[in-house]
């Protein structure tokens, strides 16, 4: 008698979660301890992470340090991490998280972040100097507005805003319903869009 599976079944029992996503096997290894999958993870991703963190956080001379800040908190995160989206989207939470923090503490220290929007961060080249200064001016505004949202809120908006993750991934890595997520899309925009009219004056 034949005892082979049919063809769907079978397809589920021999697909893993390696095979969907192929940094997996090197994630499982550093989180079990093992320095050099974690170096050719660091290697493989590094890239990921240095887009998110620029994103979000613009040119600062910080950024180097914050990358490896980012990877100490990925093997970190690890330890409880199910495996359950990729790990490229598991690393665009942990440097949102870092990113976050970053900005909520120059928000604390004056002297690195006076309440003038666009005081800080220097226009980007641009063949247009009106053009850059505008978003240089739209970048450090979306920071300022970002550290003034609780963690949820800004955690949600950055990833979707700002990091372009459908709410279906962000859904996986907060382990609730997409329209949860989509919930709290919207009330992460209001507060979003109330505190940069505070910030400008736009509510007065």
């Amino acid at each position: 008698m034949s005892h082979a599976l049919p063809a769907t079944m079978s397809l589920w029992v021999t697909t893993t979660v390696d095979e969907v996503d192929p940094l997996a096997s090197l994630a499982k290894a550093a989180r079990d301890g093992d320095a050099r999958a974690f170096g050719l993870l660091y290697e493989q991703t590094r890239e990921v992470a240095w887009s998110a963190l620029s994103r979000l956080l613009g040119p600062t001379p910080d950024l180097e340090d914050l990358l490896q800040d980012s990877y100490v908190q990925l093997l970190k995160a690890l330890r409880g991490f199910r495996f359950d989206s990729r790990v490229t989207t598991f690393l665009h939470r942990v440097c949102v998280n870092v990113g976050l923090m970053y900005l909520r503490g120059r928000r604390r220290r004056p002297e690195d972040l006076d309440e003038s929007p666009g005081a800080e961060l220097p226009a980007p080249e641009s063949a247009d100097p009106h053009r850059g200064a505008e978003l240089s001016q739209a970048k450090d505004l979306l920071q300022r507005t970002l550290a003034r949202l609780s963690d949820e809120k800004a955690r949600v908006f950055a990833l979707h805003e700002v990091l372009d993750l459908k709410p279906e991934e962000i859904s996986a890595l907060e382990g609730i319903p997409s329209n949860t997520v989509r919930s709290r899309l919207n009330r992460a925009r209001e507060a979003f869009t109330e505190e940069l009219a505070a910030l400008t004056g736009g509510g007065r």
